[in-house]
């Protein structure tokens, strides 16, 4: 197993990693390893025999993630099945820092309700919308469609949710740094028009939307709440247009860059998967307002 840059609560953990990983000998110590507010509830020999027992899912230990304090460290570890657990530990401040506190709960615990599903269609809603709308604004970055869902948004009183404001928020979290920051947005976004509709209001989702499996959830989910699905999927015909904003576009969103990566946009634009008949296709060049006045028919029709 790895060892990492010490600290008070690291070196502890790494502890309780060595008794996970079934290191010989483990434990001896452990009655001057636990503090005696933590023994008050698990005896050291107790916890000697859990622990030891857990190796069995988890030896030889492997560390995929890692999050360290003063007084508490989180370390992600992988089990023989493939799923990810964590393993969390507090320490005293004072010398000798034993452990106040140590647990292991999966990355999802199981106590709480079921996740959304991958497919609505059977999913039991608590009320179904009655004239609402769900909106999608799709396209790559720079083809127009932030400034077009906001603009349809201010029209028709929709509140518009958007990939990269949700991303920018978790940037001083490290959100710059997680293995898939847009399934993350997409299940937050996912989530937000589900509340939306269930509480029988509209909702405009601004987001780039090249996944098929996310366009097929999120007609599923506005078919089962009983609301219009609508998709304006914005596109620039002029690359030297396109390639002007996306450099040079200034937005301001905490957190979050301004101009994007244009050999990117064109690897993602040849590789777009198209949408089905539902969409209204928009080309940006034309003039603003003629592009949003067919956005507006195009959703309250």
């Amino acid at each position: 197993m790895h060892r990492f840059a010490a600290s008070p609560a690291l070196a502890r953990l790494e502890w309780v990693l060595d008794g996970l990983d079934g290191k010989p000998g483990w434990g001896a110590d452990v009655p001057d390893v636990l503090a005696a507010a933590f023994t008050t509830f698990v005896t050291p020999e107790r916890y000697v025999e859990v622990t030891r027992g857990r190796a069995a899912h988890y030896a030889p230990v492997v560390v995929v993630g890692l999050d360290v304090g003063e007084t508490t460290a989180q370390a992600r570890i992988r089990r023989h099945d493939g799923t990810v657990d964590v393993v969390s530990c507090v320490v005293e401040a004072a010398r000798p820092h034993r452990i106040a506190s140590t647990w292991v709960a999966g990355l999802v615990p199981a106590d709480l309700t079921p996740g959304l599903p991958a497919d609505f269609t059977d999913h039991d809603l608590p009320s179904a919308a009655t004239d609402a709308r769900l909106v999608v604004f799709s396209g790559v970055p720079g083809s127009g469609k932030s400034t077009l869902a906001e603009a349809a948004g201010a029209a028709l009183g929709i509140p518009v949710f958007a990939t990269d404001w949700l991303l920018g928020a978790l940037t001083p979290f490290g959100g710059r740094h997680f293995e898939d920051p847009f399934a993350m947005a997409e299940e937050v976004l996912t989530t937000l028009a589900l509340r939306q509709l269930v509480a029988g209001q509209s909702v405009i989702l601004d987001h780039p939307t090249e996944r098929v499996a996310t366009r097929d959830r999120w007609r599923s989910l506005a078919r089962r709440a009983g609301a219009e699905f609508h998709v304006v999927v914005c596109h620039c015909s002029a690359p030297q247009v396109h390639r002007a904003r996306l450099e040079g576009r200034s937005r301001g969103i905490p957190g979050w860059h301004d101009a994007g990566d244009w050999h990117d946009v064109q690897q993602r634009q040849r590789s777009f998967p198209s949408w089905a008949g539902e969409a209204l296709s928009v080309d940006t060049v034309q003039p603003h307002e003629r592009s949003l006045a067919a956005v507006i028919r195009h959703i309250t029709a």
